[in-house]
């Protein structure tokens, strides 16, 4: 697991000197706030609290509408998720999820198209790393490590706020495949 942090802030500091310093916002940092469904576990309902810190590393010029113009941005996606117990079956348990994932996307501007209102950016994300998965049940507990996954999109609007909405999982023996929406502002 230390190997892993070194590596995650090795990572972090390695996309920062790609940043477009040239650029006004190089970077952003987004708390998240939201709220997931579980598709096959035994705790369906989740809620996520967690930060993105993101560096601008491309830029395409915004020349009119519909040009893909946007930003690529690479960066370092955590959060803690918590997954309730929604099943009565007799196996109470309480998981607790620390994803530290690589995360990449591109966010197309909107700022020129007619009809965007106060949408200013639009695009795809990906991210991938691993969680720190913590299961609380009666009077025991259980603490793994498992690869972790999204995959989703984000709006981004004026006003600094933005939507981030998607689908992601954990793939360890009790892997989780679910839908988050979150609510972020950024920095």
């Amino acid at each position: 697991m230390k190997k892993f942090l070194v590596l995650a802030a090795v990572l972090c500091c390695t996309f920062g000197l790609f940043a477009k310093f040239g650029d006004p916002a190089p970077a952003y940092i987004q708390p998240t706030l939201g709220l997931g469904v579980d598709f096959d576990g035994w705790n369906q309902l989740g809620v996520s609290a967690g930060v993105d810190i993101d560096w601008n590393v491309w830029e395409k010029a915004t020349s009119h509408a519909h040009d893909g113009s946007g930003k690529m941005y690479a960066g370092i996606d955590l959060a803690f998720q918590y997954w309730a117990p929604t099943h009565g079956h007799g196996w109470d348990a309480h998981y607790m999820n620390l994803p530290i994932q690589g995360n990449f996307a591109y966010e197309f501007d909107t700022t020129q198209m007619n009809g965007a209102g106060p949408l200013i950016a639009v695009g795809p994300w990906i991210s991938m790393g691993v969680s720190v998965d913590f299961a609380v049940w009666d009077n025991d507990s259980d603490v793994d490590a498992s690869f972790a996954w999204g995959l989703g999109a984000s709006l981004a609007f004026e006003g600094n706020w933005a939507l981030k909405a998607g689908f992601g999982g954990n793939a360890h023996d009790g892997h989780r495949d679910f839908f988050m929406a979150e609510a972020a502002y950024r920095f």
